[in-house]
């Protein structure tokens, strides 16, 4: 029997061996203990000095002057559509672009000036408005999502000439509100395609 092997079996190694394994488990234990005891933490979980909380503002749907709930798109006031109309036959369809900058909202031409905006953008960056050669305005089919006194979404399906050879897409089309009482308008926030990923089909 090699020496390491007797090392291995003798009673005092195997004692100090015990006692150590003991202590190892001891301190694990005191390690817990130490960071799951309430009061071990010094992270503030209450409020800050001075804070107030505030719940977010209430969702009130829109009404019409006749204080109707706005249900669809002929419903909303004339002015609203004319500004979704404008939105759609300059920005997106990248035509008379200046007559776009006073309808979009500032987040939306954030960096540009109305300059830049009017020549389609600075240098070859373009405008943050996906384009798309919209035939008719008047005859674009729009559903609206929801109203209320703060946002507008609307779905828009554009399609463009025969000669385009472009199918037919779903946009999602944004506004929000601005200014109050007389001054209050509706500017457009937000244009993207609404994409349904293809369902499979069973071969």
């Amino acid at each position: 029997m090699s020496s390491l092997q007797t090392a291995l079996s003798s009673a005092r190694f195997n004692r100090y061996l015990m006692w150590f394994s003991g202590l190892v488990l001891a301190a694990g234990v005191l390690f817990l203990v130490i960071k799951l005891v309430p009061g071990s933490n010094q992270t503030r979980v209450g409020n800050e000095p001075g804070f107030v909380a505030k719940l977010p503002a209430k969702n009130v749907p829109l009404t019409n002057a006749k204080g109707a709930q706005v249900k669809s798109y002929e419903e909303l006031d004339p002015v609203v559509r004319t500004t979704i109309r404008t939105f759609l036959a300059t920005a997106v369809a990248r035509r008379h672009l200046d007559k776009s900058w006073s309808i979009v909202a500032p987040s939306l031409k954030q960096g540009y000036t109305f300059q830049e905006w009017s020549n389609g953008g600075p240098g070859k960056g373009g405008l943050p408005v996906i384009p798309y050669p919209i035939e008719n305005v008047d005859t674009t089919q729009y559903y609206l999502d929801y109203a209320s006194t703060k946002e507008i979404l609307l779905e828009v399906g554009v399609s463009a000439p025969a000669a385009k050879k472009m199918r037919p897409v779903a946009f999602q089309l944004g506004l929000v509100a601005r200014g109050k009482g007389a001054a209050r308008h509706w500017l457009v926030n937000y244009w993207m395609p609404r994409w349904t990923p293809p369902l499979p089909t069973n071969d």
